[in-house]
């Protein structure tokens, strides 16, 4: 195995395994500060972190991809970018700092005010450990990145919990989220050393934004609309709607991170080798849409029958509002993900201007059902809209992607509406079988192992697939 193979695979496996410790331990501590905490507080946090995270997209810029892909990037170009990170970084700050009482009396909640000044400093914070992460990704040292990050969540979850268990309220998820960011940056300059030069160089910036100001755009968008339902449900509905909202949203992203950190980097490297032989590539691809989509139904199948027990479990009675939201979030994800699989191919063939002109039409699409759901003034309408949008959005993207790949069939069309509608008649079944035998509460969860079964059966005797022969199939094409 070549240096540079040996490099990438090593990568790949830290890579995999620091998201999915940041994963988890983030998991941990949310179960103990939901414990602790109540769903307005949690609502506060979501309704704050939608400027944060709005600002954090517009501060780093792309600028971060660019200095990656660029080869012979210099310590002119480090500092270039350093220097825009930090005056946007700066900018943003002193906008929010400024708005926070606007936002606040939106929201008839003069603590926003305090929380959302506070929180801003995370921006300037971060603009000083962007270059630092770059020049680690570049270099493919993820072993060290990882290792950053889980430090900077273990340290910064301890001291969210021990301060909301001194009963600092929302005041504990604030100095978490401070705390994580100034550790993390800590960690970077005190073992990557601080930016070499102070200089911003016009050139550079204009070669270096001119790469990540398509990818910025579609990020802005994704983010907003992302976490916009935050804003309108604590602004039409009330605070603790965004707090059960919060919640739901997070268990639902275990899935989602779980795939993006162990699948879609792999398939995007294989597929990009295979690119020159479409006989390959397409023998690969579609061993790997079967897999998926199989798995993918499997994970929202569960999370969607045991939400109640789930939520019940892992977070407490007072958070049973979260129910509603986890199921509907976990049936839009089982789309989401598809269209995630589906978006590799935009990056294979060197497309991914598409990318911004589909999340255009896609939101546009999103706009319309938030519209209809405020003038309803049903949170369910307005949800389910979400889903709805999810469904539409993955025909959309799955059509663009066969144009990019010049291969149009409704193969995988038909495979992925089996799959669903396979977990759908299991959860109408195992429903029934609650109903007809009484089973309630926690102990539903004794028909976990019958409904993975029911499943797999349903797609062997359906001839969606053979689990076991395809996973037999797809290693033997490996080797």
């Amino acid at each position: 195995m070549t240096n540079i193979k040996r490099q990438v695979l090593t990568g790949t496996i830290w890579s995999f395994l620091g998201q999915l410790s940041y994963l988890i331990i983030g998991f941990i501590a949310n179960l103990v500060l939901a414990r602790l905490l109540t769903p307005v507080e949690f609502g506060q946090l979501g309704i704050v972190m939608f400027f944060i995270l709005i600002s954090k997209v517009l501060t780093e810029s792309g600028m971060s991809g660019a200095l990656i892909r660029k080869q012979d990037a210099t310590d002119q170009d480090f500092s270039t970018v350093f220097v825009f990170n930090l005056v946007i970084s700066v900018t943003l700050f002193l906008l929010l700092f400024g708005f926070s009482g606007f936002i606040a009396d939106a929201y008839s909640d003069p603590q926003l005010k305090s929380i959302l000044r506070v929180l801003s400093f995370i921006l300037i914070i971060n603009a000083f450990q962007f270059t630092q992460n770059a020049k680690v990704v570049k270099d493919l040292r993820f072993k060290d990145q990882s290792k950053y990050t889980v430090i900077s969540i273990i340290i910064s979850s301890s001291l969210g919990i021990l301060l909301a268990f001194f009963n600092f309220g929302v005041w504990a998820l604030v100095y978490m989220q401070l705390a994580n960011a100034l550790i993390l940056t800590s960690l970077y300059w005190i073992f990557e050393g601080p930016i070499k030069e102070f200089v911003f160089k016009k050139e550079s910036f204009k070669s270096l934004y001119k790469f990540g100001v398509n990818t910025t755009l579609a990020s802005i968008l994704n983010t907003i609309f992302d976490n916009v339902y935050s804003l309108i449900l604590g602004r039409y509905f009330a605070i603790q709607q965004t707090g059960f909202y919060y919640q739901a949203k997070k268990l639902q992203e275990i899935p989602i991170g779980l795939i993006q950190s162990s699948t879609l980097g792999v398939v995007f490297s294989t597929l990009s080798k295979l690119q020159n032989d479409k006989e390959k590539f397409d023998n690969f691809y579609d061993k790997i849409v079967k897999i998926f989509t199989v798995i993918v139904g499997l994970l929202c199948l569960v999370i969607y029958f045991f939400s109640e027990q789930a939520i019940l479990l892992l977070y407490g009675d007072k958070w049973i509002d979260s129910v509603f939201f986890l199921k509907a979030l976990i049936v839009a994800a089982f789309f989401t993900m598809q269209e995630m699989l589906n978006r590799v191919l935009f990056k294979v063939f060197d497309r991914t201007d598409k990318i911004l002109h589909l999340e255009i039409i896609k939101k546009s699409i999103q706009a319309i059902s938030i519209i209809v759901g405020l003038f309803s003034k049903d949170i369910k309408v307005l949800i389910y809209g979400f889903v709805v949008t999810s469904f539409i959005s993955y025909f959309i993207n799955y059509y663009y992607s066969r144009k990019v790949y010049s291969s149009f069939s409704w193969k995988e069309i038909k495979y992925v509406l089996s799959v669903a509608i396979t977990a759908i008649l299991t959860v109408q079944i195992f429903q029934a079988v609650t109903k007809l035998l009484n089973i309630v509460g926690y102990q539903v969860l004794v028909l976990l192992p019958f409904v993975v079964t029911v499943y797999f059966l349903f797609c062997k005797v359906f001839k969606i697939i053979d689990v076991i022969n395809e996973i037999k199939g797809l290693k033997n094409f490996v080797k």
